[in-house]
Formats: C-alpha cells, sequence, structure tokens
C-alpha cells in the first residue's frame, strides 16, 4: 500500500460493518464536552482536524475517507477555532475560500438544559465549481461547561451534491 493510501486507510473512519455514525447533536455536544473536559473522545470516527487551515473541503473529504460514505453520511472532526489578527472575530477561512454562516446559532438542549449552539456554514469565495458544494455544522458547547481557555469545536461536514 503507499503513502497515500496508507494515509487514507488509517484515517477513515472504523465502525463495525453495518453501523452508520449518525448521532443526534444532543450527543454531539457530550462528545465535544468529553473532549475539552479530557475525559474520552471518538478518535476512530471523530478525527482532530485543522479545518481552518490551508487545505481545501474537498481536498481533506478524500483524505479522511468521505469518498468511501454512503450517501447521506458525513464526517466529523475536533477543530480549533482560530483568531484574526486583532482577535475580534474567528477566522474560518479554509483553503482559497471560507465557511461562510448561513443562519443565527442554534441552542442545543437536553433535558431543558443548554449544552451549546450549532450554526451551519457553507464554503464561499473560493474555486469556483466547489461554491456551494460543501456543508459544515459547528458545535460549540455553553460557556458554563467549560473553561475560558476552550477553544474546541466538533464539525460535521457534508458534501452537497446537487448541482448548483
Amino acid at each position: 500500500m503507499d503513502q497515500d493510501n496508507a494515509t487514507t486507510a488509517a484515517a477513515a473512519p472504523t465502525l463495525v460493518v453495518g453501523l452508520r455514525f449518525q448521532p443526534s447533536d444532543a450527543l454531539l455536544m457530550g462528545y465535544l464536552y468529553c473532549k475539552v473536559s479530557g475525559k474520552m473522545h471518538m478518535g476512530d470516527v471523530i478525527k482532530e482536524c485543522d479545518l481552518y487551515g490551508q487545505k481545501e473541503p474537498w481536498e481533506l473529504w478524500e483524505l479522511y475517507g468521505g469518498d468511501k460514505l454512503q450517501p447521506g453520511e458525513d464526517l466529523y472532526f475536533y477543530t480549533q477555532l482560530k483568531k484574526t489578527l486583532d482577535g475580534s472575530r474567528i477566522n474560518r477561512s479554509v483553503g482559497t475560500g471560507t465557511w461562510m454562516g448561513e443562519d443565527f446559532n442554534e441552542p442545543i438542549t437536553f433535558s431543558q438544559k443548554l449544552l451549546g449552539y450549532k450554526k451551519r456554514y457553507t464554503y464561499e469565495d473560493g474555486v469556483t465549481e466547489q461554491v456551494g458544494r460543501w456543508i459544515m455544522q459547528e458545535y460549540n458547547l455553553n460557556a458554563s461547561l467549560h473553561d475560558n481557555d476552550y477553544d474546541y469545536v466538533l464539525c460535521r461536514i457534508r458534501k452537497n451534491d446537487r448541482s448548483n
């Protein structure tokens, strides 16, 4: 197996044959809480990856085995937020484009307790034929559930196969 195939094979999610990883929003918040509190995390299924870096969404998709997923399945990542140089905003640039927010933070609750928020983003301003083809949901913990040094989020990446 060459180096590229070995990397992809090692990065692909490992689940029991016949099972799909399709967690609820509340369960994803639980995984994120465990990650930032140093307890356990879903290392085989939720990888750590710089989603706000130099690689394009489709490069990440291929690198982490997205092309091997069934229709409707997604990739999940823990990633660190990056602030702009002046520290006033979060920098969500990715490759040659950016993740643009489409909606407001949607609260995620469990047993009437606010766990955190999710927000939907799409890939914009980059490679023209890829604009709108990549969707990301970013999950943030409620501030009362972590310390102030927390900078991790959990993200779900989905390929939008609808034509533009």
